[in-house]
């Protein structure tokens, strides 16, 4: 095997071990209410057995999936914010260490209320089309499938109280035509107001507007339950619209969501874009070529079907021979013999399948 096979074998092992070890840390989230058990965890590419989601602990990169009719609050070990996530939601903790909590949303609704951030510490929530970062508010994000015809897909991000710093990808009809990428636009959306990214693949707008009364109705409906400060009055819908309203002071909103930014906030969008939605790739990385990307998956799967055979056959074989052997125990010497020389035939024929494995190369 040449340098660049190894290369890429240690890339392949570490890229397949870092998921586990990350569920070995120290929890970065836990679950303090759900409205039912149709909860589903995967982790490190595997499913979590949830019994009672109530009291679940939560590691970084672990995939939440809320079922019909089931709500869940989240409280985070960073900071304490709570994330509540709506029913028929997808949901990833991406990050949440040294300061930084990045978090995706596939598919579904969430709500969540962070305290005032320290220092340098940021907090981001994005889905494919926009980045809502935050130092200290109570905002959601909506991401759902438009009903019509054609087939597009809209975030909504929204802001109850403080104000909202989102980057929205733009693609508007004459870059999709000529084949080039998103541009990203900055908003701040203060309270009481929202932000549409509506689009498909090659097409994407942004639309600023009051914040819809449905969706403020719908977390009305469905408050925190954890978290009793941060509720909105349903009894009281007039006081609950006036509690949504932009500040008095809108300026210093738009200034401490800008300062965020300034901050570093552009940076850490765009990588945290880029690690999270391009895998690994050998040949993007400049490790190997096409050809030879090709030559050491066929080798791996001969390799691979090498083994398999020849462990296959070589069970046989002692299969027979530990037969032979009952039989001679048993009184039968001849029929002993001839079972142990047919054991010793077929083992002899797993030699070709194994040296195959061991023999071949890129």
């Amino acid at each position: 095997m040449n340098a660049k096979a190894r290369i890429l074998t240690l890339a392949l092992i570490v890229a397949m071990a870092v998921p586990a070890a990350r569920a070995q840390g120290a929890p970065a989230a836990v679950i303090e209410y759900s409205s039912g058990d149709d909860v589903l965890v995967i982790r490190a590419g595997r499913k979590v057995g949830v019994d009672d989601p109530i009291g679940l602990e939560l590691y970084e990169g672990d995939q939440v999936q809320t079922g019909k009719g089931v709500f869940v609050e989240m409280r985070l070990a960073s900071g304490g914010a709570v994330v509540k996530l709506a029913e028929n939601t997808t949901f990833v903790l991406e990050r949440l260490s040294d300061g930084q909590t990045s978090l995706q949303l596939v598919y579904g609704r969430v709500r969540a209320k962070v305290e005032r951030l320290a220092g340098t510490d940021t907090f981001s929530m994005r889905s494919s089309q926009a980045i809502a970062g935050v130092r200290g508010t109570d905002f959601g994000i909506d991401v759902v499938a438009s009903a019509g015809a054609a087939a597009t897909t809209r975030t909504n991000a929204y802001c109850f109280e403080g104000a909202v710093e989102v980057t929205a990808f733009i693609r508007s009809d004459a870059h999709a035509a000529e084949s080039l990428e998103a541009i990203p636009r900055s908003f701040v959306v203060a309270a009481g107001e929202m932000l549409s990214v509506e689009g498909d693949s090659g097409k994407a707008e942004a639309t600023k507007t009051a914040l819809d009364e449905a969706i403020r109705g719908f977390w009305v409906e469905y408050d925190y339950v954890s978290e009793p400060e941060a509720r909105l009055d349903a009894a009281a819908p007039a006081e609950a619209a006036a509690a949504v309203e932009p500040a008095a002071d809108p300026d210093r909103d738009a200034a401490t969501a800008r300062d965020a930014y300034d901050r570093g906030y552009q940076q850490g969008f765009e990588e945290a874009r880029a690690r999270f939605d391009r895998a690994f790739d050998p040949v993007a990385e400049g490790f190997l070529s096409r050809e030879e990307e090709a030559a050491i998956r066929r080798a791996s799967k001969i390799q691979a079907g090498g083994v398999i055979a020849g462990g296959l056959i070589l069970a046989g074989g002692a299969a027979m021979a530990v037969n032979g052997i009952m039989l001679i125990d048993s009184g039968d010497l001849e029929g002993g013999a001839d079972a142990l020389r047919t054991g010793a035939i077929i083992s002899a024929t797993a030699i070709p399948f194994l040296a195959l494995s061991l023999l071949s190369r890129p």
